[in-house]
């Protein structure tokens, strides 16, 4: 094998080079939740970011050169995806040029762009076409396929990211620069084909590139006796998401041990200790944890267990929170109270069903509160540290919630409500809204939950001249809590972009609450007023379920 070279490389950087992804590669298969992760993480490092040396890793890609180009071995959904927010932020940012730059080739003589882009896929024809017409701005003709799925997901994120931060220029140019300039990948250039291919098999095989919950399944493996290692197995492969539950299951571990500290990272925890989490005595104890863990996430909509339509709906709400730490006091909870057996599954006694209730109502309360006020998960870390270190001692937890919330966070939430500010949480707070409507019934609520919603705009998104609206009343109201309301993904499809008038025959068709209660209001009712005595309305439920009075 000849020299190879590997050098971490600045997004700007990395896209002054031209890349084709080989024919013998998987289609573009990155879903929404993957392009939302790297989204968030560019954020939360713009924001988090103190340091004007530090830099965020997103990962390694092999390579090997084609004449010119870069052929792409591992890496090519990571670096298609960075293609589509590149192209995403420009379409947000026509006047930062540079970005132009970083998704079309120039002209080597005059530095003219070309239609040539800075990644050609060669798997299948319409992976190329589509992300061609992403690029030169005809999405709407495009295929509906992953490429425009993220690529109006990206679209949508930064239109809401800029609503967010005011419309500031300045900010939205300085995202960019520390996209461009402070997100790195580890460009590994070989000389050949083979070596590319002998590298990224290496890698793959001898950890590089395995998940910690890989890792952590080899380790386990060597203790279980031969005779049990197909049942072992077969339980592996029985859990979702082994990495969540791994990380889960940490917390669990700590909470038993009294552990309030500063957290440090999984691989870590398990392996690098002094404490041997891993061993002949432990593994059963380790595989029934985990399987319990993937049961009790399992079970929600079990009538015979839990009150449905609370706790279903408290949840959902919860799932939308832009991180996992709500997860830990309430598995932590459940890891302790509940049961599981092969035969019934997980349970939980009616004794304990009250309590989990009441523990996701607070979480509800903490963790939105928190999102609304500080926006960032480090400020809500030692609570969450002390709220399993509680539940699993046997102590009072509430109390650590309550007093993690101060009048300053009460203040600044309330202002944030008022004014619709509501930013990564929005989502969650607008079914929480659903969900605090005095006549909705919790049970159908959670059923809609179950499957495909929307956030409705009740007021249409595009505005026109009707009902009383001007430009400027339609851009005070179009995204506050009264005109915000959750709606089936079906009827929300059937609704369009209509005015209420139209909007109301879709709307009987709702098992939603709010959606009915606007069948009350006048074909031409839905004026600025009603708007704002609904957001009222709206917010001081939300008021009386956060305790902001």
């Amino acid at each position: 094998m000849k020299a190879i070279n590997a050098k971490p490389c600045e997004i700007r950087e990395v896209f002054n080079k031209s890349y084709i992804i080989p024919n013998f590669q998987r289609p573009y298969t990155w879903e929404k939740e993957h392009c939302l992760t790297l989204w968030e993480d560019v954020v939360d490092f713009y924001r988090d970011s103190t340091d004007e040396e530090e830099k965020y890793f997103l990962g390694n890609i092999v390579v090997h050169k084609i004449g010119e180009k870069l052929a792409v071995i591992d890496g090519q959904q990571r670096l298609t995806t960075l293609l589509l927010l590149i192209k995403a932020l420009h379409s947000r940012a026509g006047t930062y040029s540079a970005l132009r730059s970083c998704y079309r080739i120039s002209n080597k003589r005059d530095g003219t762009l070309t239609e040539e882009l800075r990644v050609k896929s060669e798997v299948i024809a319409e992976d190329a076409e589509n992300l061609h017409k992403i690029i030169f701005d005809d999405v709407d003709s495009a295929e509906d396929c992953p490429l425009v799925v993220n690529y109006r997901l990206f679209v949508e994120k930064i239109d809401e990211w800029v609503r967010d931060n005011g419309s500031d220029s300045d900010a939205f140019n300085n995202l960019i620069d520390t996209f461009l300039d402070k997100v790195v990948l580890l460009p590994i250039n070989c000389d050949s084909e083979d070596d590319a291919l002998t590298i990224f098999q290496t890698i793959n095989d001898r950890g590089m590139s395995l998940s910690d919950s890989q890792i952590f399944k080899a380790k386990l493996y060597k203790f279980v006796p031969e005779e049990k290692r197909p049942e072992f197995i077969e339980n592996w492969n029985n859990l979702e998401n082994p990495e969540r539950l791994f990380r889960i299951y940490m917390h669990i571990t700590r909470a038993m041990q009294d552990d309030t500290s500063k957290e440090i990272g999984l691989r870590a925890f398990f392996t690098k200790r002094q404490e041997n989490r891993f061993n002949q005595d432990n593994w059963i104890t380790v595989m029934e944890s985990l399987t319990k863990i993937n049961a009790a996430g399992d079970v929600w909509g079990d009538f015979n267990y839990f009150n449905y339509g609370v706790t279903d709906s408290l949840w959902t709400i919860l799932e939308t929170y832009p991180n996992q730490y709500w997860n830990y006091p309430v598995y932590t909870f459940l890891h302790k109270n509940g049961t599981y057996n092969t035969e019934v599954g997980f349970t939980l006694s009616d004794e304990y069903v009250a309590e989990l209730e009441t523990l996701l109502e607070e979480c509800v309360r903490y963790y939105f509160i928190k999102g609304l006020v500080d926006n960032t998960v480090n400020t809500v870390k030692d609570v969450t540290f002390k709220v399993c270190a509680d539940i699993a001692q046997g102590r009072d937890y509430l109390a650590a919630f309550k007093a993690g919330i101060s009048v300053s966070d009460k203040e600044i939430a309330a202002s944030k409500l008022k004014s619709s500010f509501l930013s990564r949480y929005r989502s969650g707070i607008i079914i929480l809204s659903a969900y605090l409507n005095p006549n909705q019934d919790k049970t159908k609520l959670a059923d809609i939950l179950w499957r495909n919603y929307d956030i409705e705009h009740i007021l249409p998104k595009s505005w026109n001249h009707y009902d009383g609206w001007t430009e400027d009343t339609h851009k005070e109201y179009i995204d506050c809590i009264g005109n915000l309301m959750l709606l089936e993904r079906k009827i929300n499809i059937k609704a369009q972009n209509e005015y209420l008038k139209k909007k109301k025959v879709q709307y009987k068709e709702s098992v939603v609450q709010d959606a009915l209660d606007l069948l009350a209001v006048p074909d031409s009712g839905w004026t600025p007023s009603a708007v704002a005595d609904r957001h009222s309305d709206k917010v001081e439920y939300l008021f009386e379920f956060f305790k902001l009075k």
